[in-house]
């Protein structure tokens, strides 16, 4: 076991023996700006959120996640819980392989797995046994997972079915989570991808199972709690994410998440 946090890297195998009462930051909706996660199930009980993409968890289960993707691991029982999670800067990984990536979906099913969390372990350990900067382990580590990500795409690792989707709804999603704080129509989306807005609908419920605007509005809504989880005042996050009065935000909020959004009192 060890953990390794540098700048904007973080990389660890951990084990929980009491999941449950564990506060720890994986099981609360959350998301990466500036990397890309590579995580990996070793044991226990657990499922796995991704977007509006989910997994009950399997020994050995991989998973990639993009920036911007919401995700969060769900306990379902208390029993020891082993895992190994890699977020790497995403400028280590050239945007065609992370675009590819995206297509390919985000459980792999990959034999190499078992070799993959040995093989981090014993990087680890040998570049602390030879006693290199962090900036050397930094660099080394992040090299050595972008050629990971590298042979993935390449060989077109095999995922789940339901992950895959085209690339325009890709595009579309990626649009989306860049501009959360703007105020998205499906008329929008239409002009930016020179596309009919029945066309661009079409497109995306078929990929997803569920409307673009039904999208844009758990992305925005997503992004309200986890920043309001954050201590961010919830009328400032209304302001933030576009809403032009507090109260059409608190309808969309309650609607999405089934409560009213809490923090810091509103004034």
């Amino acid at each position: 076991m060890f953990s390794f946090k540098y700048m904007d890297m973080d990389i660890s195998h951990q084990l929980m023996e009491k999941p449950m009462e564990s506060d720890g930051e994986g099981f609360k909706p959350h998301y990466h700006e500036k990397c890309i996660e590579v995580y990996v199930f070793l044991d226990g009980a657990a499922r796995m959120q991704v977007e509006n993409r989910q997994k009950v968890l399997e020994k050995m289960d991989l998973a990639v996640i993009m920036p911007y993707e919401m995700h969060r691991v769900e306990i379902l029982d208390d029993v020891p819980y082993e895992y190994m999670v890699c977020r790497l800067p995403a400028i280590f990984v050239p945007e065609m392989i992370a675009e590819k990536l995206k297509r390919l979906g985000t459980f792999y099913i990959w034999d190499p797995k078992i070799v993959f969390i040995k093989e981090v372990d014993s990087f680890y350990k040998q570049y602390r046994e030879e006693g290199n900067s962090d900036d050397m382990l930094y660099l080394g580590l992040s090299s050595w997972l972008a050629s990971i990500l590298f042979y993935l795409a390449r060989n077109d690792a095999p995922s789940d079915a339901a992950e895959s989707e085209n690339i325009l709804v890709s595009d579309i999603k990626k649009y989306v989570e860049e501009n959360l704080t703007r105020r998205i129509t499906v008329q929008d989306l239409a002009e930016n991808f020179h596309r009919s807005p029945s066309y661009i609908e079409k497109q995306f419920i078929s990929a997803t199972g569920e409307p673009v605007m039904t999208y844009v509005r758990r992305k925005k809504m997503d992004l309200a709690e986890y920043l309001i989880s954050n201590k961010s005042n919830p009328t400032d996050v209304a302001k933030q994410l576009g809403y032009a009065d507090y109260s059409s935000f608190y309808r969309a909020y309650v609607s999405a998440k089934g409560v009213p959004p809490t923090g810091n009192s509103v004034k």
